[in-house]
């Protein structure tokens, strides 16, 4: 069996870094990221959540 990087699987499914799709999955991936990451941080600072 031929084990894979994430980096291969990407290009290979989603596409080249700097293409269309590439540029869009890499933004939402970013946005999930900063979502929870602020949920986080307010779940920590015990804040109420939105």
């Amino acid at each position: 069996m031929k084990i894979y990087t994430l980096a291969e699987m990407e290009d290979k499914y989603i596409g080249k870094i700097g293409t269309p799709n590439r540029d869009e999955y890499e933004y939402e991936l970013r946005m999930e990221l900063l979502g929870r990451m602020i949920k986080t941080t307010r779940k920590e600072q015990k804040l109420q959540l939105a």
